[in-house]
């Protein structure tokens, strides 16, 4: 086995979940290691019997010029998949990129993320059901609150990735953080997703959504959103990371989230019980009322 490497190469970019970040850019660190499945180039100087670093950094440099990523964690994985991609001599691809002047007021160097393809694990992978059951809340207290949501249901179920399996009914909430504003209309849709489609690459096409109602990221947490959309489950995944936890922390806490949640999916257990007797035993004091049936 060999190791290519290709060490501190530094691109201007143009990705993060900050608007500010997406509009002036800012400078970004690659480091790659890949793995060759090659015993010896003894005898052998052939280039096609290995991976020329050289085309590997204009990949790079290609991927990071034509897309906007939200979140490095899509950003690394696309980049390791499209290497891998590159010739079947690789085995293993790690992507480390970090910011290294993040949006942070900490004495710092940098920030980021590292990834780790393997190719013997991704096709073992492949070989098993790789559909995945997802749950997401969506929220509307801006204009049209009905449409709202039905629009950003529309173009959810639009991803080829995304089979949309059932939708909760419709109810008006009581704002819970933030009394001061207007009442929501809350959904939850239950969705199946081919795995193709990663918890990072998901929450990313979800903050398209937003951004596209025209939500920005200097709005005031718990306030008045024309569409809010949270990822609740993805499958029994369990991730924690600097922009989102799944299963999400404010399942637990939330009604507006947990009726209609227990609507579509009663079997469903928190914290060992089932949801109805979760919510039961909870004693919610906010309103959560039904408006009409999907």
């Amino acid at each position: 086995m060999f190791r290519i490497i290709i060490k501190d190469l530094n691109l201007f970019g143009y990705h993060g979940v900050r608007e500010n970040e997406r509009e002036d850019g800012q400078n970004f660190r690659f480091n790659i290691e890949i793995l060759i499945n090659k015993g010896s180039f003894l005898n052998d100087d052939d280039l096609e019997n290995t991976l020329n670093y050289s085309e590997v950094i204009r990949l790079v440099k290609k991927i990071n010029s034509s897309n906007k990523f939200n979140l490095l964690e899509a950003f690394s994985q696309t980049i390791a998949e499209d290497i891998m991609k590159m010739s079947p001599l690789v085995e293993k691809v790690t992507v480390k990129i970090e910011k290294t002047s993040p949006p942070i007021k900490e004495n710092l160097e940098s920030v980021g993320v590292e990834y780790v393809l393997d190719r013997k694990r991704e096709e073992k992978d492949k070989s098993k059901n790789n559909k995945v059951d997802v749950f997401l809340s969506l929220g509307s207290n801006v204009g049209d609150r009905e449409n709202n949501l039905r629009k950003a249901v529309d173009m959810i179920g639009d991803n080829p990735h995304i089979s949309i399996i059932k939708m909760s009914s419709i109810y008006e909430t009581e704002p819970m953080y933030i009394k001061d504003q207007d009442s929501f209309y809350n959904i939850v849709l239950h969705a199946r997703v081919c795995g193709e489609l990663t918890p990072f690459e998901m929450i990313g096409f979800l903050k398209g959504i937003e951004y596209g109602f025209g939500r920005k990221r200097s709005e005031k947490r718990y306030g008045p959103r024309i569409i809010d959309i949270d990822l609740l489950y993805y499958g029994e995944m369990v991730i924690e990371s600097n922009f989102f936890t799944v299963p999400h922390p404010g399942i637990e806490e939330r009604k507006f989230v947990l009726v209609p949640l227990s609507e579509i999916a009663p079997e469903l257990k928190i914290k060992s019980r089932n949801i109805g007797k979760f919510i039961a035993d909870c004693n919610f004091t906010e309103k959560v009322n039904l408006i009409k049936s999907w």
